[in-house]
């Protein structure tokens, strides 16, 4: 473990805990997008996207939720 991340665990570790755990689920749900996106870019580079149009829908959608 870095000691920049080693630091912020140490000092998240002083927070209430509702607000680690609010801490900690906002830094699984970066994680998890950041994969989703990732996964995203992989398929586009491998030409497996969907059209443009499609996904602007797909967006619309989920931003929606």
């Amino acid at each position: 473990m870095t000691q920049t991340l080693e630091k912020a665990f140490q000092e998240a570790a002083k927070l209430p805990v509702a607000e680690q755990d609010i801490l900690a689920t906002f830094i699984l749900d970066h994680w998890a997008l950041l994969a989703a996106l990732n996964e995203g870019i992989e398929a586009a580079d491998q030409g497996k996207a969907g059209p443009l149009e499609e996904v602007e829908k797909m967006i619309s959608r989920w931003i929606s939720k």
